[in-house]
């Protein structure tokens, strides 16, 4: 959710590295056998179809369900095809597993084996074969990150109470395992050409990412990724597409029972933001406050996308609240009830919003002036240092999970963690090495926008550049990308002098847990003693206990923030503001 996290878990993640051998024939049915379905999914990606895969699945009692499909991918200036053989027993298990890939220049067979109790995954791309074992089969499920029906598999499983509503997803193609719930079904009302209809709706929670599927008549009809901005349908039963509006919500945020919430608004320049002051509904004000300030994205008072609710800000508002301080979240501007362009937005813009905030809760009816603090997470780990640099009067710094180096140092070592983590060699991990320098390079030598600059011209800073990774480089502000390149974090907080709690996890993916001693260092050599570091093991870069092995991927958005990072937060503050 951070745009430190510049790349994210998505249902149609990989699209550049799809692959395929020959096509699979669909076999003509047997008397023996029942037709459960077939048609065409269409999948939409920003408005855009991206993928088409045509399917059939059929039923016998010997040999269960057997899914057999085939789909065309088309990426930009990419394109591909995949042809997938899926079978499943009478009980739902796994029976057999294999997904052929191509590209114009590559191809690639992926399989999933029982194997006893383990599940045994292969991708084998010319003479490369990488392999991983799942210890324990019973309770997964495979479900690949480009193909819509095997939701419609996944589905009917849940009805006949085949498979647990938590459930381990298997992607083969990815080598990956990641905890998975599912919810439903609902009733719900979506249309399509118009027209109303009733179906059934279930939530998905896919590691982090929320999918919403919806059913009629018992057949898949529709998915909804509102992270990623994906749709899918099924052409067949629904030519005209499916809107369920809904989908797209994130839902409201929780109540909060320790505070009263009051909404605010307020100027920054010529937007207006909008945020939540909550208030402790014990004791006598004027109260110690807190400003919070959230990382980079397009996020919202609480810390939340469409489709991804991490909840951070609400649920340290609430705690807060219940120890008799006060706080102020707001959204970002071009985010949620607040005015401006997110897409255009630079650094400098985001400290004038942050700024205008902090001046905001200082005049707050029932807000002790003397005793507010600052606490940033990720992003506004960097902007809060910059806010409270040289600020004598401030009651205190709070930073979670917050860089010491620039951004372009941030995302390098995010490019090597994602292709290690993949099992890339070592020669391969270089070349992508190199392909990011280039780009990195270019950041910090530009000027003005991207909009200044011709596709040619950034061909040639960028060789490997195509249309496709054009419209993703340049979805992010290169303003904002520049400034953070060249803004250096440490230099910022060695001038700050009020007291400094720095929490960071080891299980941290964006951001390494090394920053937060190199933050500790800075401030204790420029002389700040007052400095409080606790780094947790096992805490990754959302504020979740994660035991696992750090990803993007699985990141315990289902469970609260770690009581551990509440605790120490609203016992720091309540120590220095005297509560």
């Amino acid at each position: 959710m951070s745009k430190i996290i510049l790349i994210a878990a998505a249902l149609i993640a990989g699209i550049l590295a799809f692959l395929l051998l020959a096509p699979v024939h669909h076999p003509a049915r047997t008397p023996t056998q029942e037709l459960m379905g077939m048609g065409k999914f269409v999948v939409n990606q920003n408005g855009a179809t991206i993928i088409t895969e045509n399917y059939s699945l059929v039923y016998t009692p010997k040999d269960g369900y057997i899914l057999i499909s085939q789909a065309k991918v088309s990426a930009g200036s990419k394109k591909a095809t995949l042809a997938q053989q899926y079978q499943l027993t009478p009980q739902f298990s796994l029976a057999f597993y294999q997904l052929a890939l191509e590209t114009q220049s590559a191809s690639q067979i992926v399989s999933a084996q029982p194997r006893g109790t383990k599940l045994h995954l292969e991708v084998q791309a010319g003479k490369q074969v990488q392999t991983r074992d799942i210890p324990d089969r019973s309770n997964t499920f495979i479900l690949d990150n480009n193909l819509v029906s095997q939701y419609q598999l996944l589905i009917m499983a849940a009805r006949a109470e085949k498979l647990n509503r938590s459930f381990t997803a298997v992607v083969p193609q990815a080598l990956l395992a990641l905890p998975a719930h599912l919810d439903g079904p609902d009733q719900v009302t979506f249309t399509s050409g118009g027209k109303p209809y009733s179906g059934k709706r279930y939530t998905l929670m896919l590691g982090d990412l929320s999918i919403t599927i919806v059913t009629y008549n018992g057949r898949l009809a529709a998915l909804f990724n509102p992270a990623q901005h994906v749709t899918a349908y099924d052409q067949t039963m629904f030519p005209h597409g499916v809107m369920y509006n809904a989908a797209a919500s994130t839902g409201p945020s929780p109540t909060s029972t320790a505070g009263r919430e009051q909404p605010v608004k307020f100027n920054s320049g010529t937007v207006t933001l909008a945020g939540t002051l909550e208030v402790p509904t014990t004791g006598n004000g004027p109260y110690p406050a807190v400003l919070m300030i959230a990382g980079s994205g397009p996020v919202d008072r609480n810390e939340n996308v469409p489709g991804l609710r991490t909840n951070i800000f609400s649920q340290l508002a609430t705690a807060l609240a219940a120890h008799g301080i006060a706080s102020l979240r707001y959204d970002k501007r071009g985010v949620g009830q607040s005015s401006g362009d997110f897409k255009t937005a630079s650094l400098d813009d985001f400290v004038a919003d942050a700024r205008a905030a902090f001046a905001t809760l200082q005049t707050a009816s029932n807000v002790d002036p003397n005793r507010i603090f600052i606490l940033g997470h990720s992003e506004g780990g960097i902007i809060g240092p910059m806010l409270a640099a040289n600020d004598h009067d401030l009651a205190g710094l709070i930073l979670l999970a917050a860089p010491a180096h620039p951004l372009d140092y941030i995302i390098r070592h995010q490019i090597e963690e994602l292709n290690r983590a993949a099992g890339k060699t070592d020669a391969q991990v270089n070349a992508a090495l190199a392909q990011e320098d280039q780009f990195l390079n270019f950041v910090r030598t530009s000027h003005g926008n991207w909009s200044d600059y011709t596709f040619d011209q950034l061909k040639t800073a960028m060789p490997w550049l195509t249309q496709d990774k054009y419209h993703q480089i340049t979805a992010t502000s290169l303003t904002w990308l520049r400034e953070n390149f060249h803004h250096d974090p440490l230099t910022t907080i060695a001038k700050v002098t009020c007291p400094v709690l720095i929490i960071q996890g080891k299980k941290d993916f964006q951001v390494p847990y090394a920053e937060a001693d190199l933050l500790a260092q800075a401030l204790h050599t420029a002389g700040n003693t007052a400095v409080t570091l606790d780094i947790l093991p096992d805490l990754n870069h959302l504020m979740r206990h994660q035991t696992e092995a750090p990803n993007l991927m699985d990141r315990h958005l289902d469970q609260p923030v770690d009581p551990r990072v509440i605790n120490a937060v609203t016992g720091w503050i309540a120590q220095k503001a005297g509560v």
